[in-house]
């Protein structure tokens, strides 16, 4: 059974209304119908699959026994549960990492009651979602947004042509002069403005990377990289992360193998945390030029360092600065830093590798949203300041999760991090997955760690951003504590048993 495709896929199964097995029947056939499930694929035994969910077996053969009586599998003694090839189905879809299906908050209720043994307040969500990390949008911020909108849909109208497939040329001149100051001399030509840094990552994959190509990535690493290179037809290699970043030696290894790009995070490492030390980062670009690897180096979390008081701590240089004459693409966006709403990501692109990605951006949407890069423009003339609000909101967010945590579950052990935006925590269990089915149950929605390995990693770990409002962490670390205890008594009754 693979765990990560089978979490990922039933990952918001229950939570409506109905019995479980009708909840899990249901979530299954759409599974079939939407084409995430192929004719004659086999499904998970009972008995695995009640171990992935946290329930009984009885309620996965109830669901299976539904399917098999309205045509949507069929069931064989000795031969397990497969999807029937009559069953009504779309085009094969890709089953992502990526943690977006959630659906929204329910709305919370008025008052205070106890729910699952948990006191719910009216300024509190029924649910509380760590599966994405989105920087919320604070008293200072909104007010920062509102001034930069001033006028931003006016600007536009003087703005010609109407198109601007590679970004608002002031855009892409403030973003130049942003990496000429931090060491990486650019040009206005070398900067793409995309629709978000996913974009970017997108478009970089799609212009260099075939069916059957090799990506080099870290293991650990973010989810949707991960996604881009399966859904491209690459095969996916991963250099170990470590607390100074991956090994040259190991990294060198992995090039003899002939990977054609790479995607490395140094700075706040998703979802580790961790910065690669000054000298990693001078020896793999070396590697890198020598091997002329196109690399994508992900600035999105570089901007997000907490250091001891309000003046910025300077981290090692780019990636970049080290491979002046090498293929490294810097891909960075405002969503972390500011607001992901915004939509606004950009990508440094080397000389060598700029045709066949500019392209591509241009085929995809004739250029990013206008009134986006207006305000993003604005905002980024005061970068210095949206740096400091951002620290001032979330720093007392990772010291309040890492309390509460220390507190309420210290059999949790993790790494305090410098920046960015997530606990990178490991559990004493080897079934992370099923745990979150039984935190999904006390209200708290949470993404497997090893669902952001690129080979197998221990089911051991969650990454748990610290990006709520600091009133909901007491309640949503309440919650875990409770699912947490629930799980651990599940599995010494079955140990019992």
């Amino acid at each position: 059974m693979d765990h990560l495709r089978w979490s990922a896929l039933l990952a918001h199964w229950n939570g409506g209304r109905g019995p479980l097995y009708a909840q899990l029947g249901t979530t299954l056939s759409r599974c079939i119908q939407a084409g995430y499930l192929s004719p004659a694929e086999r499904l998970p035994s009972e008995r695995s699959l009640s171990e992935l969910l946290q329930v009984s077996r009885s309620t996965v053969a109830l669901a299976y026994d539904e399917l098999a009586a309205g045509g949507w599998v069929l069931r064989r003694q000795g031969s397990g549960t497969q999807v029937a090839s009559t069953a009504p189905r779309r085009t094969e879809v890709l089953t992502l990492r990526s943690p977006l299906r959630a659906p929204a908050h329910s709305p919370p209720d008025p008052g205070l009651h106890r729910e699952n043994g948990l006191t719910q307040e009216a300024h509190l969500p029924r649910d509380f979602d760590l599966t994405v990390a989105v920087p919320t949008l604070g008293a200072v911020q909104q007010e920062r947004l509102r001034r930069a909108s001033e006028g931003a849909f006016a600007e536009v109208t003087w703005l010609e042509p109407a198109y601007h497939p590679l970004g608002l040329p002031e855009l892409r001149a403030e973003l130049a002069q942003m990496y000429t100051r931090e060491g990486v001399p650019t040009r206005t030509e070398q900067v793409v403005v995309t629709t978000g840094a996913q974009q970017a990552i997108s478009l970089i994959a799609a212009a260099l990377l075939g069916r059957g190509d090799l990506a080099l990535l870290e293991t650990p690493t973010y989810f949707g990289a991960i996604d881009v290179f399966r859904a491209a037809g690459a095969r996916l290699l991963g250099v170990p992360v470590r607390q100074g970043g991956p090994d040259p030696a190991e990294f060198h290894n992995h090039l003899q193998a002939g990977p054609r790009l790479a995607f490395l995070t140094p700075t706040f490492q998703n979802p580790s945390g961790a910065v690669m030390s000054a000298g990693t980062r001078e020896r793999l670009a070396q590697l890198i030029t020598d091997a002329g690897l196109p690399t994508i180096e992900d600035d999105t979390l570089i901007d997000l360092g907490f250091g001891d008081s309000d003046h910025e701590q300077p981290g090692p240089p780019r990636l970049a600065a080290f491979a002046p004459k090498g293929p490294v693409i810097c891909a960075g966006s405002l969503s972390k830093l500011f607001w992901a709403g915004l939509r606004v990501g950009w990508m440094r692109l080397p000389d060598a590798l700029a045709a066949p990605i500019v392209q591509r951006k241009t085929l995809a949407d004739f250029g990013s949203a206008t009134p986006s890069q207006v305000i993003a423009l604005k905002l980024l003339r005061e970068l210095p300041a949206l740096k400091t609000e951002r620290r001032a909101a979330v720093q007392p967010a990772r010291d309040l999760l890492v309390t509460l945590l220390r507190e309420r579950l210290p059999e949790w052990t993790f790494q305090v991090p410098g920046g960015g935006q997530f606990l990178w925590v490991k559990l004493p269990t080897r079934n992370v997955s099923g745990f979150t089915h039984v935190a999904r149950r006390h209200g708290v929605r949470l993404f497997p760690g090893a669902s952001m390995g690129v080979t197998d990693l221990p089911d051991s770990f969650l990454r748990l951003p610290f990006t709520l409002p600091p009133e909901q962490l007491p309640e949503a670390v309440e919650r875990l504590a409770l699912a947490w205890q629930s799980f651990q008594e599940r599995a010494t009754g079955e140990r019992l048993a």
